[in-house]
């Protein structure tokens, strides 16, 4: 009786927890850094400071560059709560022979990372130098206008923008038409 007690309160606390931290994800705001001023400031600093070592871009390289298949730069989607981060690894066989053939497959250096807005300067600072071919520049994938995320949409477009700019990567929005890039 006992042990099945304790099994049960022990049921019952897990339960709440996992309720606690689910409504606590939900409600809250990855994209509002105001009460984390001073580590977000630093955190972005920092990673200022690691990417300097990446030249600047070239308009002209990344501009042509048209489709989101063809980028080969960090690419950024824009979520409720998160940031989607797209990036392919270099290929680290110097070799020409079969590049991007059957047994040098782009796709397979493609990695997709759900991160917060509080870990997109480090997750950005910490990609091999290997990942920015057209040198210190992301795009922002375009994101479709529902009813749904029209509230949060403009906000946490802009709050990342802004991140990206203070961290002094260049924005190529993917979300204007391409004549006003």
């Amino acid at each position: 009786m006992r042990v099945s007690f304790l099994r049960f309160n022990g049921l019952v606390l897990f339960a709440w927890f996992g309720l606690l931290a689910i409504g606590g994800c939900r409600h809250g705001n990855s994209f509002d850094m105001s009460g984390h001023a001073t580590s977000w400031n630093a955190s972005k600093s920092a990673a200022r400071q690691d990417l300097s070592q990446i030249p600047p871009p070239s308009k002209s390289t990344y501009l042509a560059v048209t489709q989101e298949s063809e980028w080969r730069n960090p690419l950024l989607s824009v979520e409720s709560n998160m940031i989607q981060l797209r990036i392919y690894l270099p290929d680290e066989n110097s070799s020409p022979i079969d590049r991007g053939g059957m047994t040098r497959l782009t796709v397979a250096r493609k990695q997709v990372l759900n991160i917060r807005l509080a870990d997109l300067p480090q997750a950005l600072s910490s990609l091999p130098d290997g990942a920015w071919p057209y040198g210190r520049v992301v795009a922002i994938g375009e994101l479709r206008q529902t009813p749904q995320n029209q509230a949060w949409r403009q906000n946490h477009l802009q709050v990342t923008i802004h991140t990206l700019k203070d961290m002094g990567i260049v924005v190529d929005d993917w979300n204007i038409p391409l004549l006003a890039r």
